[in-house]
């Protein structure tokens, strides 16, 4: 007889996550454009693992709509912290992770929730996107998937990103889809190399918004159609300049420098205001740019070090929030980011290695989050407009440091 594992999660309270879904379906339905395309779990429950695609912080809504009952999300631990609705979203079964770190405990959590017959749903890619496009899914999360020994199915959403981006202050509305459908048996998966599976769930869960967009022509009309995409796109194409980059009427992005001047359409497709072709009509190739010209200038220059002043925010689990603990001076080279200033009203000095960070949590012009043991730093610069590079030369890094492995 096969004896299961010793529980270590929480099952989903059954009333609050039927009122979960309820709200969700009310806010895709009504608020967000939802289609329901196709859902192969429809009516079903037991083991499985949900991957899906991730564009934007909304994507958690049509995903409550397709999951089956008892299904339980893998969420980053520092939203789980900071969110007001931490309490009731355990309660729903959601399952808090470190990002982009996974601890032995939170892999027998994950497992212990499949070897108890109930299904499972995560985002491989760990981080919403601020480019419209996907990052490849590594080697790693595909032989986690085969660990896990259950049927593999895809829960791919197309129009949250356009609706909602990462570097937008407001949301459009368009129209998003969703399919659920099933990718592989656990016995075809557990077939198949670990190179084969990493394939095989890249080919499903990649996607490049801008790019489907401008064959579904779905319209996105607010007025404000690339405000807060200049805190992403720092780099002029044209010139090369850094920083020089603003919003002008709310649809074009100018470069102060040389001014190359890009418009933006409601279907998100850039053209060049005057004679002639963008050098990019595609956000998501102008991001690539810049992340290759980051690379190329890290390569060269792997003794670059980098300074800030900054506020250090840290999350107070009683309120679930962020608060301000500290402020000082955040510096980052190769190796290691370096904090040093006042917190909590004493001296500190802290350094934290980056081998093991791909990426940080971010958001473009804003903050970029920190985890260091159990403590998680939200740090705030004077100057936020430097956070997409230093998250550009952290991806650097880690590319040059892992390359040869």
């Amino acid at each position: 007889m096969k004896k299961k594992s010793k529980k270590s999660f929480r099952h989903p309270n059954r009333f609050l996550f039927s009122i979960a879904k309820g709200i969700s379906r009310f806010l895709c339905r009504f608020i967000y454009n939802v289609e329901v395309v196709r859902n192969d779990l429809k009516g079903k429950t037991g083991r499985c693992v949900i991957i899906a695609n991730h564009e934007s912080i909304i994507d958690v809504l049509p995903g409550y709509v397709v999951a089956p009952a008892k299904t339980h999300f893998v969420v980053s631990k520092a939203m789980m912290q900071s969110l007001p609705i931490a309490p009731l979203m355990e309660m729903c079964g959601a399952i808090g992770k470190n990002q982009f770190q996974t601890s032995a405990l939170d892999m027998r959590r994950m497992k212990a929730v499949l070897d108890h017959d109930e299904p499972l749903m995560l985002y491989p890619a760990g981080l919403m996107t601020e480019s419209g496009s996907s990052t490849p899914i590594p080697l790693a999360t595909a032989k986690v998937l085969k660990w896990f020994k259950a049927d593999v199915y895809v829960a791919r959403v197309n129009g949250t990103y356009l609706t909602n981006p990462k570097w937008a202050r407001v949301k459009r509305r368009g129209k998003i889809t969703i399919e659920l459908y099933k990718l592989a048996s656990k016995e075809e998966f557990s077939a198949l190399t670990d190179e084969e599976a990493e394939a095989l769930v890249n080919e499903h869960l990649s996607f490049d918004a801008y790019r489907h967009n401008e064959e579904e022509k779905i319209y996105y009309k607010n007025g404000d159609n690339v405000e807060g995409l200049e805190h992403v796109l720092y780099m002029c194409p044209s010139c090369r300049s850094e920083h020089t980059m603003w919003v002008r009427g709310r649809n074009k992005l100018c470069c102060e420098n040389c001014g190359y001047t890009l418009k933006s359409d409601n279907y998100g497709i850039l053209s060049l205001v005057g004679d002639g072709d963008p050098i990019y009509k595609y956000p998501s190739d102008w991001h690539a740019f810049i992340e290759e010209s980051v690379y190329d200038f890290v390569k060269e220059h792997p003794n670059f070090f980098y300074q800030t002043r900054a506020e250090i925010h840290a999350i107070n689990e009683k309120k679930h929030r962020y608060e301000r603990i500290g402020q000082g001076m955040i510096s980052f080279d190769f190796n290691k980011f370096v904090m040093d200033g006042i917190v909590n009203g004493e001296p500190y000095v802290e350094e934290i290695p980056t081998h093991a960070f791909p990426i940080l949590p971010f958001r473009p012009g804003a903050y970029f989050e920190i985890q260091h043991g159990e403590s998680i730093y939200r740090i705030i610069p004077d100057n936020p407009t430097i956070v997409m590079k230093w998250i550009f030369t952290l991806k650097a890094t880690f590319r040059l440091k892992h390359e040869d492995e």
